[in-house]
């Protein structure tokens, strides 16, 4: 049976795709506790359903991802294992999506390349299933920055308003857009601002307007929530340093995204400055903040990556087309060929264990979830 032509082209991204989700589907065994947000999201889901019957409300949280696990409460599904399968499909999807956006601004190389460095991201690999609203927002900021590149501009703003209805946090992918493109004034770039701001509006008025009926203050639940992350999360305080110093255990290369950021400015194209920008502008948020977890940065990370990608195949096509030392030498062809070959096999060398670092510092995540213990089990049974 012949292959369709779209799905042989594509064949190894939709491999990495689907041994990401299997590997996530049987690692599901090993969450063997609710986290406390994750079950506030639950708990936000059931109250929205049951119209305050069931459930608890936080208005300091944003209310996408409690819609979406409450649905699945309120049609009678297990809402805890369904929220987690659908979060892992999301993070399957947020690394096609990564693939697809490094595609169509850079090539095919620089596409796999950076799927495979997300898909190995101990961080993002573990907590895909967590049922934290990082990977479910960051699919939604992905696709509408897509559909921005592919010039489908209200569509690209309405998911860039689910994403900021998500986790509030994605509003500097937005912003990160609507920088560039006002930046880069033109007729053009202002009339596809507008069609993003009406789409983003489209999406966020509703809120607004619900905002404005229940705590007669339209912007209550973001002051709410700036007021509570300026004063929480004390236990997690950490130094400048630790961004920097953490992402090695992501990466080894990640410092390459510095590079990328330099040679997206230089180049033409604005939707390279947008990657940029949006990598740019979190990393420099959340480096400046005190409270400082490695999950924070899942929503940079697809950006960050892109990055790291285009500036390693930039590296290797300067090692690899670099002009000879005498200008007027006649290199022989064998030598030319062992040069190519000689660089094309240390960087895959170095990828290769780049890759095989990333994919085992997943494992002492694991090891420390898989041996937690629910503290409630007793009651669950007995109620």
């Amino acid at each position: 049976m012949k292959l369709p032509s779209y799905l042989k082209k594509n064949k190894l991204i939709f491999f990495i795709v689907l041994l990401f989700l299997a590997l996530k589907i049987f690692a599901i065994s090993m969450y063997k506790i609710i986290w406390w947000d994750a079950s506030v999201y639950i708990g936000m889901g059931k109250y929205i359903y049951s119209l305050g019957n069931a459930g608890l409300w936080e208005y300091t949280r944003p209310i996408i991802w409690p819609i979406i696990l409450g649905f699945f409460w309120k049609i009678g599904l297990n809402e805890v294992l369904v929220g987690r399968i659908i979060e892992i499909a999301l993070g399957g999807l947020c690394i096609l999506l990564t693939y697809k956006t490094a595609e169509k601004l850079f090539d095919m190389k620089a596409a796999l390349l950076s799927a495979l460095f997300l898909a190995v991201s101990p961080v993002f690999f573990f907590f895909d299933g967590i049922m934290l609203t990082e990977i479910v927002s960051t699919f939604f900021a992905l696709a509408g920055i897509y559909l921005f590149i592919n010039k489908k501009h209200i569509i690209s703003g309405a998911l860039l308003g689910l994403a900021f209805l998500t986790r509030f946090l994605q509003i500097f992918i937005f912003l990160s857009l609507f920088l560039i493109l006002l930046f880069y004034y033109n007729k053009k770039n202002i009339k596809d601002l507008l069609k993003v701001i009406i789409g983003f509006l489209i999406v966020l008025l509703p809120y607004l307007i619900f905002n404005q009926v229940l705590y007669n203050d339209s912007l209550f639940p973001f002051t709410q929530h700036i007021t509570l992350t300026k004063n929480s999360g004390w236990l997690n305080y950490q130094p400048l340093s630790y961004y920097f110093l953490e992402l090695f255990k992501e990466n080894i290369f990640y410092l390459l995204s510095i590079l990328g950021v330099i040679l997206a400015f230089k180049n033409k194209d604005t939707n390279k400055k947008i990657i940029a920008s949006a990598f740019l502008i979190l990393f420099i948020f959340f480096s400046s903040i005190k409270q400082k977890e490695m999950r924070f940065l899942i929503i940079l990370m697809p950006y960050m990556y892109i990055l790291v990608s285009s500036s390693i195949l930039h590296l290797f096509d300067m090692s690899v087309n670099r002009k000879p030392i005498y200008e007027h030498a006649q290199k022989p062809k064998f030598f030319d060929r062992f040069k190519n070959n000689f660089y094309k096999h240390i960087f895959a060398v170095l990828i290769a264990l780049s890759l095989m670092f990333s994919a085992y510092n997943s494992y002492p995540l694991y090891k420390k979830e898989s041996a937690k213990q629910n503290p409630y089990a007793e009651m669950e049974r007995r109620f």
